[in-house]
C-alpha cells in the first residue's frame, strides 16, 4: 500500500537571525533523494520572513508558542505520523544522502532505538576544521558523560522517542545528551560510520556561548548513574574528561588540513 505521508520528519527551529545559514540548512534537507516533512519553528515576530523562506522551500513555518530550543523541537514533533524524527540547527548542514544511510541503518538493525555518525565540525563560512568519528565505542561512554555521539549526524526512531519522552526544556545545553541517554534504556545506539551531517562552529554557536561545558551535563548524567557509580564519580570522573579531550584532539590531529 502506498504511504500517504513521508517517513521522516525534520525540525528545524531557528529565532530567524541566521538567514543564510538557514538556507544552507534547508537546501541540504531538500536535496535529499527522501521526501522529508520538513518543519520551521520559530519565533512569532519573524513570522514573515520565515513563512516565505518556508513557502520558498516548499516546507511549513510553525510560530513558536513557548520560547526556547527545546520548547521549539518538542512543538514541532507534536502530532507526527512519521517513522522517524529529528532536527537540525538552522545553521548546521546535513550530507548527501545522510537520511539514506541512517533510515537503511534503522531498517537493519530493528534494535536500534537512533542511529548516530560521524560529523564534520565547519567554520562560519563552511571550512572544514576537522571531523568527529566517535565510533562505536561511544554509545558504550555515553552514560559517564563522554559525550561523543552527536546530535546533527543523529537520527530517531518515532516510536522510541515516544517511549523515552521528549526533550526536556528545562536544559540549555544538553538537551539532545539528555534524550540520547533515555533513548538507550529502550534501544541500541547504532552508528554508521560515514559522515552524516556538518556542524557549524562560531561565535553565536550554543557550544561556543558555553561557559561551563561540564555543568549542566554532569547534572544530566547523575540522573541515569547506579547509586555506586554515583559514590565513586570522584574516582573516574576525572578520568571520563580526559578522555573526551584526548579524543576530540585526536579527531582534530587526524582530519586532513584544508
Amino acid at each position: 500500500m502506498k504511504r500517504s505521508h513521508p517517513r521522516v520528519k525534520l525540525v528545524v527551529p531557528t529565532t530567524g537571525q541566521r538567514i543564510n545559514y538557514l538556507r544552507v540548512c534547508l537546501e541540504s534537507i531538500m536535496t535529499q533523494p527522501q521526501a522529508i516533512d520538513v518543519v520551521i519553528v520559530g519565533p512569532a515576530a519573524a513570522t514573515a520572513p520565515l513563512a516565505e523562506i518556508a513557502s520558498e522551500y516548499g516546507c511549513r513555518f510553525i510560530p513558536e508558542r513557548t520560547s526556547g530550543l527545546s520548547n521549539a523541537i518538542n512543538q514541532g514533533w507534536e502530532e507526527s505520523v512519521a517513522d522517524y524524527l529529528g532536527w537540525l540547527g538552522d545553521d548546521d548542514v546535513l550530507a548527501d544522502g545522510a537520511i539514506s544511510a541512517a533510515i537503511e541503518e534503522l531498517e537493519g538493525n530493528s534494535d536500534a532505538a537512533m542511529v548516530y555518525g560521524r560529523v564534520k565540525v565547519i567554520d562560519s563560512e563552511g571550512n572544514h576544521i576537522y571531523t568527529m568519528r566517535p565510533g562505536k565505542a561511544a554509545s558504550r561512554v555515553l552514560k559517564y558523560g563522554v559525550n561523543l555521539v552527536w546530535q546533527p549526524g543523529s537520527l530517531y526512531r518515532e516510536r522510541a522517542v515516544r517511549r523515552a519522552g521528549l526533550l526536556d526544556p528545562s536544559l540549555r545545553y544538553v538537551m539532545d545528551f539528555d534524550l540520547h541517554l533515555r533513548l538507550s534504556q529502550h534501544g541500541t545506539l547504532s552508528y554508521v560510520p560515514r559522515i552524516l551531517a556538518s556542524y557549524r562552529y562560531h561565535p553565536t554557536s550554543l557550544t561556543a556561548t558555553n561557559a561551563d561545558p561540564h555543568g549542566e551535563r554532569l547534572t544530566v548524567m547523575r540522573r541515569y548513574l547506579s547509586r555506586r557509580a554515583q559514590m565513586l564519580e570522584g574516582c573516574w570522573w576525572p578520568v571520563a574528561k580526559c578522555v573526551g579531550r584526548v579524543w576530540g584532539s585526536l579527531q582534530i590531529l587526524s582530519s586532513p588540513r584544508p
